[in-house]
């Protein structure tokens, strides 16, 4: 368990009309990269806000594919969908690729400020609004192209993602974190696609590889760029 007193200030700010005796009442946990916040399926316990790192939403179809469909970071809340459609299990699954630390309440906590606190409740509808628009469009924008510039607006969305959890003006390289099977389910199109495009990417310079990962440097980004544009 991690020490509350760190990340109080930033709960405060969010939720300036909650008595600290009852921000006190949260639970401040981490997890290690790699590790399950809540696995589909599995009997749907807690709600957690994410306060560090970054995780991954994972759905699994029913052929056993995964497709990461969102990636969630500061602010985000897990286990919104669940409480309110009084789910008895979780539907997705959430993994840290980093390692995380939430704020977790229980369902009986959750559902009391829900129903006290008109910012929590305006802290959980913006997060899920904001997510809800982005999944649509990042899906609709993947969809309208040839398989490479498809490819090529996934790369330039997932680069943004990556970069913002960065260090302020950093110009390394960013690393792709999903694999080709997932890009390939998200986009609709089988894994040899996928590496066909990329190695078409590859071989414009338009992006580098190293150990099976995808690295994007910021030149390469802005050709990615210009690379859509020219072909909007």
């Amino acid at each position: 368990m991690e020490d509350l007193n760190t990340y109080y200030p930033q709960i405060y700010h969010w939720f300036p009309d909650i008595p600290k005796t009852e921000s006190d009442k949260l639970v401040i946990r981490k997890f290690e990269a790699g590790e399950v916040l809540a696995l589909k399926g599995q009997l749907f316990q807690h709600i957690f806000i994410v306060l560090d790192g970054v995780c991954n939403v994972i759905n699994q179809l029913d052929n056993g594919t995964e497709i990461l469909t969102l990636k969630l970071a500061l602010g985000d809340v897990i286990g919104v969908s669940e409480s309110v459609l009084n789910n008895m299990r979780y539907i997705a699954s959430v993994k840290a690729c980093t390692p995380v630390i939430v704020a977790e309440l229980s369902q009986s906590m959750f559902q009391r400020w829900i129903n006290t606190y008109p910012c929590f409740v305006n802290f959980v509808l913006k997060n899920l609004v904001t997510r809800l628009h982005y999944t649509a469009d990042f899906s609709a924008n993947c969809q309208t192209s040839a398989s490479k510039i498809n490819l090529a607006k996934y790369l330039i969305d997932r680069y943004n993602v990556e970069l913002t959890f960065l260090s302020p003006n950093s110009r390394r390289s960013v690393r792709i974190q999903e694999t080709h099977e997932m890009i390939g389910t998200f986009l609709g199109v089988s894994s040899r696609t996928v590496e066909r495009q990329l190695h078409a990417l590859k071989a414009d310079g338009l992006i580098s590889t190293s150990r099976g990962k995808i690295d994007i440097s910021p030149e390469q980004y802005q050709e990615l760029l210009n690379l859509v544009a020219s072909n909007l």
